[in-house]
């Protein structure tokens, strides 16, 4: 019955109405005297569904503003990308040199980027000075310390999907809901490097860890989850760009591992390997370790040769098919005259009985992998 009806069905016994129509409006969904429990009851869960209704759209709404201001910004901040000379060696690796660094770096370093000038010294594919092109992005955050891409990954408009500056903030939460100029952000923060790694040249760190959302909007890391579209996807996209301000030509870094990782005991038995604490491998973090929990965990495998002395970046982000859950990219800094095409052909799809899933991805989905498509 609709509420009109039940509203014109108010009537005295004389047929007249008890009251004015506002007045038995009011009454229909306000708790008033004289109200059975039920009718209570149906009143307070009505008003209440209207409040979250109205707090609901009010989220949306900013959602989506959020999200437009974001790719706003995104394509605000593509227009300052730095133009980096591209290597013209070692065929299509696109990675002619290798930049030389020690073992080891401080973890108490935020990589603050150093006061430009003083003498130069000689490092492979790496300058000692900030380079002219990056001079308008640190304009913008002094934090900026590289630019990440996947230049192979497009959209339908040609696009490259994975196309951002990134930054490092004092911790590791800062940038989580900060944008690259440093306002509050709903819808992303942005995408930053783990605030105790550094890349200054010379004392660069093994292994950099950096971040980004999984956003709904398919912003920030979120198009990272295409890596669990299976191993054709891995051979289309293998390579990983990771410019700093201090490259002198453009640093590609090649694909190793694709896998999950738990980040809190209770969702693996007990078991959690912190995955980011391998910034430098030494006798805490030993390489060994960090290289066979990272290749058992892994979707695919690879011939592809790993040494200790090898430059790392790891990418991190959520998971999008369980909570918090980390999908991680491991990737290796190509090394001068290396052949690409031969490399990528030895990616393999791994059976998901020799991939090592956390407790809690085993009881949401079994002993398998779950494609992305």
């Amino acid at each position: 019955m609709s509420m009109m009806n039940e509203l014109a069905g108010l009537k005295n016994e004389n047929g007249k109405r008890k009251e004015n129509f506002f007045v038995r409006f009011v009454k229909y969904f306000i708790p008033w005297k004289g109200d059975g429990f039920s009718e209570v009851v149906r009143k307070i869960v009505f008003a209440a569904s209207i409040v979250v209704f109205c707090i609901s759209i009010s989220d949306l709404s900013d959602y989506l503003n959020g999200n437009a201001k974001t790719n706003e910004l995104i394509e605000e901040m593509q227009t300052l990308k730095p133009v980096i000379q591209s290597s013209s060696n070692a065929g299509s690796s696109g990675n002619a040199q290798s930049v030389e660094h020690p073992s080891g770096g401080d973890d108490s370093q935020s990589g603050e980027v150093p006061p430009q000038g003083g003498d130069s010294v000689e490092f492979e594919n790496t300058n000692t000075e900030v380079g002219d092109s990056w001079k308008p992005l640190l304009e913008v955050n002094k934090d900026v310390r590289g630019w990440l891409s996947i230049d192979t990954f497009k959209d339908s408009n040609g696009e490259i999907i994975i196309n951002y500056p990134v930054v490092q903030g004092p911790d590791n939460d800062y940038y989580l809901t900060r944008d690259i100029k440093k306002n509050y952000s709903g819808s992303g923060g942005t995408i930053f490097m783990d605030y105790a790694s550094t890349i200054v040249p010379g004392v660069r760190t093994d292994n950099i860890t950096i971040f980004g959302h999984n956003m709904l909007a398919g912003t920030f890391f979120a198009r990272l989850e295409a890596y669990k579209g299976g191993v054709d996807f891995l051979k289309a996209n293998p390579l990983i760009t990771f410019n700093t301000v201090y490259s002198a030509t453009d640093e590609k870094y090649i694909i190793l591992y694709c896998g999950l990782f738990n980040i809190y005991e209770d969702q693996d038995n007990g078991n959690v390997f912190k995955y980011v604490g391998y910034r430098d491998f030494d006798e805490d973090h030993p390489f060994e370790k960090w290289k066979e929990e990272m290749s058992k965990r892994s979707w695919y495998s690879s011939d592809i040769d790993v040494k200790e002395d090898d430059q790392f970046i790891t990418l991190s982000t959520c998971s999008g098919d369980i909570g918090d859950m980390r999908w991680v990219i491991v990737a290796r800094k190509l090394r001068p005259d290396e052949d690409v095409d031969a490399l990528v052909q030895t990616y393999k799809e791994k059976a998901d009985a020799d991939v090592y899933f956390p407790q809690r991805w085993i009881y949401a989905w079994g002993h398998r992998k779950v494609y992305r498509h």
